[in-house]
């Protein structure tokens, strides 16, 4: 390594390195929820007057959402069954979007029965900038985790990590210092899709960082992995590098094996055969044996049908000639077979 290239590696580290003081919310105080209007089923422990995180008994998860993102719709059942597995240990669960009164009445009137959370307005993004600019979260959906003392104990995706941590939190075991571990993974991660997106020179070492800053946690592992895989915008997919990240998760004692499988299945959806893809997700269901990684594997199978089947659809008409024929196998199907399709997102 030339003396050029050590110094562009000891600047790239620096830069992807978590800064003392600039940690972000872990651990803060977090902002208070600016509501315009409660749609749906307001928490009484929210006061007339104010929307602070009050210390007391409460464990909020705030989702940040869409009613246009499939993604968003995706961690419905997710959320319904935190909150009602978790109800009688004070926690509550609300979805809050930026969208207009008028959207989101017309959304809870349309899927409200299948909602069992509170869903409420921002007022002019002031919720959603509060949060996710601190956090440099872009992606929808984001779920912020405050604490009984009013903090933020977690920031991500409302399917991974979720449960977890909250089992953790419950039964006293939350390590502060691991939060923020993931904290300044998922702020290396983001530097790394940018410097991917540009096309940067940086990109290549840059994963390298985040794959030694995510050793040793299957969860990580696997999330750099699913990233990599889904990611908007980017130019090129490293996977060789997300296949790194899920066998160096596979390798590790306790390892989730539903969660590491299933991930690959979405990498290989989404970067080569759809068909290879959703056979290796049927067995990462089949063999699943707890019920929660059985629910969240499941939803990305009924994902990945639905959208094999459309893209069958697009390849076949774009043949031409095997038209009738290929409506007439699916219609032999749908005759034959029951088969429930979530209007989930991209897995």
């Amino acid at each position: 390594m030339t003396n050029t290239q050590k110094h562009l590696l000891t600047a790239l580290i620096a830069c992807l390195a978590p800064v003392a003081g600039m940690a972000g919310n872990i651990g803060e105080p977090a902002p208070p929820l600016a509501v315009k209007a409660w749609i749906k089923d307001k928490p009484w422990q929210f006061k007339v007057g104010t929307n602070y995180f009050a210390a007391g008994t409460n464990i909020y998860i705030i989702e940040i959402f869409a009613t246009s993102s499939l993604a968003s719709r995706a961690c419905i059942t997710n959320l319904n069954a935190v909150q009602k597995g978790f109800k009688d240990k004070g926690v509550v669960v609300v979805g809050l979007s930026e969208e207009p009164v008028e959207t989101l009445k017309q959304f809870v009137q349309r899927d409200g029965a299948m909602i069992e959370y509170a869903i409420a307005a921002d007022i002019e993004r002031r919720t959603v900038l509060s949060l996710m600019t601190p956090a440099r979260q872009k992606g929808l959906p984001c779920a912020f985790v405050v604490g009984k003392d009013g903090k933020l104990l977690w920031y991500g995706h409302p399917m991974r990590g979720l449960k977890e941590l909250l089992d953790a939190v419950i039964a006293g075991n939350y390590d502060g210092q691991w939060g923020r571990k993931v904290e300044a993974a998922q702020r290396q991660m983001v530097q790394y899709l940018t410097f991917a997106r540009q096309k940067d020179a940086r990109t290549k070492p840059a994963g390298l960082i985040v794959l030694a800053a995510r050793t040793n946690d299957v969860g990580l592992l696997c999330d750099m992995a699913f990233q990599i895989a889904t990611a908007p915008q980017l130019p090129r997919r490293d996977i060789a590098l997300a296949n790194e990240a899920l066998d160096q998760a596979g390798k590790l004692a306790g390892t989730n094996a539903t969660q590491v499988a299933i991930t690959r299945a979405v990498l290989i959806f989404e970067t080569s055969s759809k068909e290879q893809a959703v056979a290796e997700a049927r067995q990462a269901v089949a063999a699943a044996q707890d019920p929660q990684d059985k629910a969240k594997a499941e939803i990305l199978l009924r994902n990945m049908e639905v959208r094999a089947k459309a893209f069958g659809r697009k390849k076949t008409k774009s043949a031409g000639t095997n038209v009738v024929t290929m409506e007439m196998t699916n219609q032999i199907e749908s005759a034959t077979t029951k088969r429930t399709q979530d209007p989930a997102g991209k897995p």
